[in-house]
């Protein structure tokens, strides 16, 4: 904070932390993840949400948010083990 200060003259805004962050929640998978995988004819089951780790869940959340370069999606969704092969993908 101290160095923000110095070489902003301002100091840095605190950010809120979610109590329960979409990536931490196994309950639902959220509808912009889902979506993101039907643009390539994939579904996510909610067993597969849960069997994903919390690092896991959330790439998958960043990589499906809009206005981000979601390139990635697809190898993630392979990574992951959520489908097997680029021929998976029509």
């Amino acid at each position: 904070r101290q160095l923000v200060h110095i070489r902003t003259g301002e100091y840095p805004k605190d950010l809120p932390i979610e109590d329960k962050p979409p990536w931490s929640q196994t309950d639902v998978i959220p509808v912009y993840v889902l979506a993101e995988a039907a643009r390539f004819e994939q579904t996510i089951l909610i067993e597969q949400w849960r069997s994903l780790s919390e690092l896991q869940r959330f790439a998958l959340i960043k990589l499906s948010r809009p206005g981000h370069e979601n390139r990635n999606f697809q190898p993630a969704l392979i990574e992951f083990g959520l489908t097997e092969t680029w021929s998976d993908f029509a």
